[in-house]
């Protein structure tokens, strides 16, 4: 929640002079003008957005050039006591969205009740500003008074901007010896081991000569960076590399980075020392297969020479990519095609102008040596997720089914199917062109898509049937489909394919062949599933498995163990992504002859996590098995047990405790995940 904080005192503990913030605001309550604000002029033209453009975090203000207007508009703080103070400082992020070059002007002014405005910071752009993050100095006569203000204002013709984006605005007394660890640039997503790395910056008034940098993923093991030799003034910024690597099992951590010395103390703001940021190591990774976006219009002249370069390029690339156009409704009076649809998605990009192409949600400019190195990056860039996506076409109505098989676990996801004509010329209006390529004629089931959480191979089905009779559709045997997967938070698209019509996909999951370091499994069948195999006394190393499908377009997933002894799964999905085997791999090892047996330390039960049959190493005789859930509740009993195999196919997903009582009344306990 956005929160506006006046006179909200913070003593340093060890500092000379008195650190205060007097206010902030984020815009996260979606208001404008935010509470305790004002808006003297063209208050339409202001509004809280769903976007980042500034630099922050969603939502921000954005100041947009339409209703045109020529004049100044001033966003303006609340009054703020600052008698006895002599100085301040005022930070904000921000980014202007330039349209003319000319024109107009930005800028910060402050007053003293309803005085005159007196500018403390004012530009011209002449282009595109930011994003970037400005820290202004404010020591002018307004500063002392009981009734100051602050305002951000624009002066000139809106029109010829696009937008201004603000976020993050603060007005403070910085404290004496203040890190703050501004962010954890460590990837989101990543296979093996990630560094961990950020940026720091110093937001107190003592130089910053030495930092420890420590962080945790899983809240238990701690790694501390000693860095020397710096010399960072205030507001200057160090990008860190810590000297260890996060490196563990698959799945999603909450790794946290914070600042644990400053100067070799503490500093004196520990409130802004931390950042946390969720981070996954994914199970496998793939090609992904760019998506190229391009907002435009049969009224923009722009666009068509763009597109006399951009078309080939795209029909060079046809295998390499996906490609939808969306149809504006301007310059005056805009595409025929145009649809509602299109003004959702330009509204989700802030698309401003056209032509705007993107490459996997992200803005490329419109020139093919800009696309061709989009391209290039993009490449690059691993797959996290596999579709595999058909369509079917009885006379106007589509239906359309796409798999989608998660590599990592996201959240706020978004399945956009989208139904593109590949060549219209109905839309033919005064830029000059006389075809149009890939045109997007329906978002299924809208241009919202279909929100998805999903986890780590936990393969999901989206099914859309649409009517597509109404649509511009000119030629119904001239139609392709894209099926996109993207977070809808960074708009990043991390995987997308064109959908086969009337498709038939394998479903054989099984493998040909496992092997370990190169080694065959022993008497490996396709439709066995569980194997042990007994590794040398002493070994360490983790045993490299490789499997091969049975069926060339199956994909393999391997989960290796983390311990020895331990298990490895192989998990092998087939073609259509959604029939799916699991082959367990448990690492054993030999036991030393010349040791004393004690059955309860040399009792292993596996696989760990197990799905319907739990393996005893070597067997046992007689012993009573009690299973509880969580809660405490017995939800398993079998007496006077004798054998290598437990079925456990009637419980369902969670953590339980396994109590075994063996014969000689030794008793053994295990914790058992239950994973399906």
């Amino acid at each position: 929640m956005k929160k506006i904080y006046l006179l909200s005192l913070f003593l340093a503990i060890s500092c000379w002079v008195t650190a205060q913030t007097f206010i902030t605001e984020d815009f996260s309550s979606g208001t404008m003008p935010p509470a305790g604000w004002t808006i003297d002029a063209h208050a339409a033209n202001w509004s809280a957005e769903p976007s980042a453009k500034a630099g922050g975090t969603s939502p921000e203000a954005m100041l947009n050039w339409d209703p045109q207007f020529n004049g100044a508009s001033r966003l303006i703080s609340p009054y703020i006591d600052l008698t006895g103070y002599t100085s301040v400082k005022l930070m904000f992020k921000h980014f202007m969205d330039d349209y003319a070059g000319a024109g107009y002007s930005i800028g910060v002014a402050t007053r003293t009740g309803t005085g005159t405005w007196n500018n403390v910071w004012s530009i011209s752009p002449t282009g595109d500003v930011g994003p970037e993050e400005k820290i202004l100095d404010i020591s002018n006569g307004d500063v002392g008074s009981s009734q100051f203000q602050f305002c951000i204002f624009f002066n000139g013709n809106s029109y010829n901007i696009d937008y201004w984006y603000l976020d993050d605005i603060v007005l403070f007394i910085p404290f004496n010896l203040d890190g703050s660890m501004v962010k954890v640039t460590t990837p989101k997503y990543f296979t093996g081991k990630a560094p961990v790395k950020g940026v720091v910056r110093n937001m107190g008034q003592t130089n910053i000569t030495s930092l420890g940098i420590t962080w945790t993923a899983n809240g238990t093991d701690y790694f501390t960076t000693s860095l020397s030799g710096l010399n960072l003034a205030f507001s200057e910024s160090y990008e860190f590399l810590c000297n260890d690597s996060v490196y563990y099992p698959i799945g999603a951590y909450d790794l946290e980075v914070f600042l644990s010395t400053v100067n070799q103390t503490v500093d004196d703001n520990p409130g802004n020392d931390t950042v946390n940021r969720l981070v996954s190591v994914v199970s496998n990774v793939i090609d992904r297969l760019p998506c190229f976006e391009e907002f435009t219009s049969s009224t923009c002249s722009p666009c068509a020479s763009f597109n006399t370069t951009f078309n080939p390029w795209c029909s060079a690339h046809a295998d390499q990519i996906t490609l939808i156009k969306y149809q504006m409704n301007w310059p005056s009076p805009g595409d025929p095609y145009y649809t509602e649809e299109g003004g959702v998605r330009r509204n989700y990009y802030g698309v401003s102008y056209v032509p705007w192409p993107q490459c996997n949600g992200a803005y490329v400019d419109y020139n093919v040596t800009a696309v061709q190195a989009a391209f290039d990056n993009a490449v690059l860039q691993p797959g996290l997720a596999k579709i595999a996506a058909t369509h079917h076409l009885e006379g106007t109505v589509m239906t359309v089914t796409a798999n989608i098989l998660p590599f990592a676990a996201f959240n706020n996801f978004r399945a956009h199917i989208i139904v593109v004509e590949n060549t219209t010329t109905g839309n033919v209006s005064s830029n000059g062109e006389t075809e149009f390529h890939h045109v997007m004629m329906k978002m299924m089931p809208d241009a919202d898509g279909t929100t998805l959480d999903v986890t780590d191979r936990n393969p999901v089905t989206i099914t859309q049937t649409q009517d597509l009779a109404g649509t511009n559709i000119e030629e119904f045997d001239d139609l392709s489909v894209v099926v996109l997967f993207q977070d809808y938070g960074s708009a990043e698209i991390f995987q997308s394919i064109y959908s086969l019509q009337d498709a038939t996909f394998a479903t054989e999951a099984r493998c040909s062949d496992i092997e370990y370091d190169g080694t065959p499994i022993p008497e490996f069948s396709p439709d066995v599933y569980d194997y042990t195999v007994e590794l040398p006394e002493g070994t360490s190393e983790i045993p490299l498995v490789t499997a091969m499908a049975m069926e060339p377009y199956a994909t393999v997933v391997i989960e290796p163990t983390w311990t020895l002894p331990g298990t490895t799964f192989v998990d092998c999905f087939a073609e259509d992504l959604m029939t799916h085997v699991r082959y367990n791999i448990f690492f054993d090892l030999a036991e030393d002859v010349n040791d004393p047996v004690n059955p309860a330390a040399m009792l292993q039960i596996y696989p760990n996590p197990a799905k319907d049959r739990l393996f005893v190493r070597g067997g046992i005789q007689k012993a009573d098995i009690r299973m509880f859930s969580l809660t405490g509740q017995q939800v398993m009993t079998l007496n006077g047990f004798t054998g290598t195999t437990i079925d456990i196919s009637h419980l369902n997903n969670g953590i339980y405790t396994m109590q075994i009582t063996l014969e000689d009344k030794s008793v053994v306990t295990k914790k058992i995940s239950i994973v399906r």
